[in-house]
C-alpha cells in the first residue's frame, strides 16, 4: 500500500500528503503551525508519542502522522490509536483509488507543472469522516503520578 518511492503524511482533519521529492520534516512543520509529525511505528498504546525532529529527511516508503501539538509526549490510548488506524485506512483507500493510476511516481526531479512553483505534493480530502479534529485538540486531563502524603505531628 505504501509506495517505495514516497512519503505519506496524513493530517488529523484526513488529508493525506503523498511526497514524490525529498521533504524535510521541517518543511511540513512551518506549512502546519501548532502541530507535529510522528513516525506510524513509533506509536504504541500506553506510550509517549515522540515527534520526529525538524531537521530530519523524511525517508521514502514510510507513513507519518501529522497530529496537533498536545498529544506530543502524551501516553497514547486505545480510543486514539483505534482513531489513528481508522483515519490511516481511509486516507490511504481513498488515495490509492484516486491517485495510483493517475500520478506515477517518476522521481525526485519530476514536475507536473514545469511553469508554476507547485509543489509535487497531491491532497486528498476524507470527506466520508464528518468527525471534527477538535476531538484531539482538547487539554489531557492530568493526574499526579504519586500519591499526597499525609504529615503528622513529631513526638519528641
Amino acid at each position: 500500500m505504501i509506495s517505495s518511492g514516497v512519503v505519506k503524511v496524513l493530517s488529523t482533519d484526513g488529508r493525506l500528503m503523498i511526497y514524490t521529492r525529498t521533504v524535510k520534516a521541517a518543511e511540513l512543520l512551518l506549512e502546519n503551525p501548532g502541530q507535529f509529525l510522528c513516525h506510524s511505528c513509533h506509536l504504541q498504546i500506553g506510550q509517549r508519542i515522540p515527534g520526529v525532529s525538524a531537521d530530519e529527511i523524511l525517508e521514502r516508503g514510510k507513513f507519518y502522522f501529522l497530529l496537533p501539538m498536545e498529544m506530543l509526549y502524551s501516553v497514547l490510548t486505545n480510543e486514539e490509536m483505534n482513531w489513528l488506524n481508522d483515519k490511516a485506512s481511509k486516507g490511504l483507500k481513498q488515495g490509492s483509488l484516486n491517485f495510483s493510476k493517475i500520478f506515477p511516481v517518476l522521481g525526485d526531479h519530476f514536475c507536473l507543472f514545469p511553469n508554476s512553483e507547485a509543489k509535487a505534493v497531491m491532497e486528498v480530502s476524507s470527506t466520508s469522516d464528518p468527525q471534527p479534529s477538535e476531538r484531539y485538540s482538547r487539554q489531557r486531563s492530568w493526574k499526579p503520578a504519586l500519591e499526597t502524603i499525609v504529615e503528622t505531628p513529631l513526638r519528641h
